[in-house]
């Protein structure tokens, strides 16, 4: 699916255009399109569905096609450009009393995103968690210096009457500056790691709603290039599944990024001096403005650099999810080959403007009893709601035995009709993994429950579960106290998941 954004060179949105008028090309190839729709919105009410204090759901209400995220990214930013975004969101919210939009506000930091307020109308209800938010100092926030200077300023030869040695001294300098910056990219890699589970877990959170979402991303900028595979195929093989399943996450919840660039003003020929000489150019290159502006390109959105604001920010991607044309094509099933594949949207009329995502990434195969397994453990200890599944858990406490401290916790999921895959083909083939983790005020694991459906259904157990849904109980024993509880549903057929916590009290 490939939301579409066309204006004029004005900016004025063009909304007569019809499926014949487009053109879509993946890798140069002209591709059939299978779904076609202009799709307009307005800012409407959404919340989340109401429920009795004894159950939670992740479903919403008055779903309107439209939802815009704010992040405010501490983990790859300096304290003053937390700083600079802290002011530039908190002014925005400030005098947005009239904003109908939905909005939500998340963070991220070293110990991964934190959601800071759910989904809202009510821009002071953001302003009152977002002060609440902390700067914390991060790598950039470190000085910067050479320490092997000194040693290369007292090594024989160095600024001798000989050339040669001279050359060699030199040489020996870039050599022990490349191995410094390597030992510096490993502080580097684990921010990369900790923003791609970051982008993942924002994709899965917003997947089960409708429609294309904006993610304004108050940052300093992007620690890797998203459309550079290379980058994470050969440097580290191990970011390989993260990059994958972010970028898949991203794909699904028809995510566009608006980058917000917060980076510092600095004097490119300022050097620390800590530092020594200066370090040669190709060391150490500053890509974050280039990074943010390719990651606005690929998801369709749009880098908002100096010259903008959040409100400015905001307004753009606000407009662009209200009106836009949203674009399927089929998936190529023969290209199974692992890898980044092209997109282009092309108009029929030369004086349009087209924004649209630039490409898409294909995972190689995956073994499917593995990633089960790892999105069950990361929807259990993910701080949002994964919505792709939609469900509902009731529950109620009882007492174990009369000699035991501890008490049952009785619950029971729900999944509405429709939601459960149901492979005809197959014999009515099922395949469901239910899950769920308590964790103590602390956040140390104080229960557990697991659970896996896997058969073929009777033609009259299979019609029932079409036309009712599905109910499946659980259980835990947990001393009294307060907990929270994520419940987790996953779908081993159609490989979706499905989340919901709530505040357990057990008396």
């Amino acid at each position: 699916m490939i939301p579409t954004v066309v204006t004029e060179k004005s900016g004025k949105r063009v909304e007569d255009l019809r499926e014949e008028d487009f053109e879509v090309l993946r890798d140069g190839q002209v591709q059939k399109i299978g779904f076609f729709k202009h799709v307009l919105t307005k800012a409407e009410l959404m919340k989340a569905a109401a429920t009795p204090p004894d159950a939670a759901t992740n479903a919403v209400e008055g779903v309107n096609d439209r939802l815009t995220i704010f992040v405010v990214d501490f983990l790859n930013s300096s304290l003053n450009e937390q700083k600079t975004a802290y002011v530039q969101l908190l002014d925005f919210l400030t005098k947005a009393v009239d904003v109908r939009e939905p909005l939500c506000l998340l963070a991220i930091d070293a110990n991964g995103v934190e959601l800071i307020h759910d989904f809202t109308t009510d821009p002071a209800v953001l302003v009152k968690a977002l002060k609440n938010l902390k700067e914390t100092s991060s790598d950039k926030d470190k000085p910067q210096r050479n320490p092997d200077e000194e040693l290369f300023r007292l090594t024989q030869g160095w600024h001798s009457k000989s050339p040669t040695r001279n050359a060699a001294a030199l040489q020996a300098r870039i050599k022990a500056l490349d191995l410094y910056a390597k030992q510096a990219d490993i502080s580097k890699q684990e921010r990369v790691a900790i923003t791609l589970e970051a982008l993942r877990e924002i994709g899965e959170a917003f997947a089960g709603i409708p429609g294309r979402k904006s993610m304004v991303w108050a940052t300093g900028g992007f620690p890797f290039e998203i459309d550079r595979v290379s980058q994470f195929g050969y440097d580290d093989k191990r970011l390989m599944p993260a990059y994958e399943a972010a970028w898949r996450a991203l794909n699904h919840a028809n995510i566009a990024v608006y980058p917000l660039d917060e980076g510092e003003l600095v004097n490119p020929a300022y050097v620390n001096a800590g530092i020594g000489k200066p370090t040669p150019e190709h060391v150490a290159l500053d890509m974050h403005i280039a990074n943010m502006q390719r990651f606005a390109e690929v998801t369709g959105g749009k880098f908002c650099d100096r010259g903008e604001d959040a409100a400015s920010c905001f307004r753009e991607a606000a407009n662009d999810s209200s009106d836009y044309y949203l674009i399927g094509i089929y998936e190529n099933s023969e290209d199974s080959e692992p890898g980044w594949r092209k997109l282009q949207v092309k108009v029929h009329r030369a004086e349009y403007q087209i924004r649209s995502r630039t490409g898409y990434y294909v995972a190689g195969p995956q073994n499917d009893d593995e990633k089960a397994r790892e999105d069950m453990e990361v929807a259990l200890s993910s701080p949002v709601n994964y919505t792709a599944i939609p469900i509902g858990v009731r529950w109620s406490v009882s007492k174990v035995a009369a000699e035991d401290a501890k008490k049952r916790i009785d619950f029971m999921y729900v999944l509405a009709p429709g939601v459960t895959t149901l492979d005809d083909a197959d014999k009515n083939h099922i395949s469901l993994e239910f899950a769920a983790l308590a964790r103590d005020g602390k956040g140390r694991p104080m229960g557990t429950f697991s659970k896996v459906v896997e058969g073929h259904l009777a033609e009259e157990m299979a019609a029932k579960i079409r036309t009712e849904g599905l109910k499946f109980p659980g259980s835990m024993e947990l001393p009294p106290g307060e907990y929270t509880i994520i419940f987790v549903t996953r779908d081993n057929l159609s490989r979706l998941v499905g989340s919901v916590s709530s505040e357990i009290t057990v008396p």
